[in-house]
């Protein structure tokens, strides 16, 4: 059964200076950037570079999570970040409460039915689909190759950059393998509450040196995978979307990280 109607597939979906988009534009869009029915995909999402919704906002979220559903199909998995930094901010972290600081997209992706949220008070991931309980079950080291991303990595998933011009958060799990130098282990500690159980728990993140040059440059990364062939994307919107496969993704900036663990950070200002 189909998420989305015939009758919606041409409903007015966005407009920008240069015409308006359906539901079935991006559809297409995606279909030519290699989603297939059973992928597993994991969406960052910067909605308002797709244009301006042609119709209420709740219709607008729902489409985009039907046409992204519909896309992987029921064999399908679909991923968001709902990252908190809870522990960052001295918060309890509420596995049902505590709000994704990620977008809008992520937030109504996190109430939606079917849709389950690992328990990590940093950078928990919510999960709908045929895969979910897999990525219920990670380490407490968001960027091991236990993690939500480790996963993807190893399944050569695929990640969706919807208008989003900085979902590269995997290429933390990149400089986690090799060590680069201006990331250190720093621990934080808090409660999380699951429910009516509450319990602390103390998690590992590889911070930067602040007093070092040590941020990334999402736009190094992505010409860098382009270049490569490994990310695919196309104009829509205001913005762009774009998709690459995990694995050649990790093993292509490992590589490139072992020979300048700098090459894709900020220059100084």
């Amino acid at each position: 059964m189909p998420f989305i109607s015939e009758n919606e597939k041409n409903r007015l979906f966005s407009r920008t200076e240069k015409g308006e988009h359906k539901v079935s534009d991006l559809q297409n869009a995606l279909y030519m950037l290699g989603i297939r029915q059973g992928d597993t995909i994991c969406v960052h999402s910067q909605i308002y570079s797709l244009g301006i919704p042609g119709m209420s906002r709740t219709k607008y979220l729902n489409t985009l999570l039907n046409v992204l559903k519909e896309a992987v199909g029921s064999d399908g998995t679909v991923i968001m970040p709902a990252f908190s930094y809870s522990f960052c901010e001295n918060e309890v972290f509420d596995v049902q409460n505590s709000k994704s600081t990620v977008g809008l997209l992520t937030e109504f992706f996190r109430n939606s039915e079917g849709v389950s949220r690992t328990v990590h008070p940093i950078f928990s991931f919510c999960v709908w689909g045929r895969r979910k309980e897999e990525f219920m079950d990670i380490s407490t080291d968001a960027f091991s190759m236990d993690s939500v991303y480790g996963k993807m990595i190893r399944n050569n998933d695929k990640m969706i950059l919807l208008g989003a011009d900085k979902g590269y958060t995997i290429y933390y799990l990149a400089e986690e393998s090799v060590g680069v130098s201006h990331r250190f282990y720093k621990n934080f500690s808090g409660v999380v509450r699951d429910g009516e159980r509450e319990s602390t728990l103390t998690v590992p993140y590889y911070v930067r040196h602040l007093n070092k040059r040590s941020e990334e440059d999402p736009q190094k990364v992505s010409a860098y995978l382009l270049e490569q062939g490994i990310e695919k994307s196309v104009p829509f919107g205001w913005g762009t979307i774009s998709v690459f496969p995990c694995r050649s993704m990790y093993e292509s900036i490992v590589s490139k990280l072992k020979e300048d663990e700098t090459h894709f950070l900020k220059e100084k200002t």
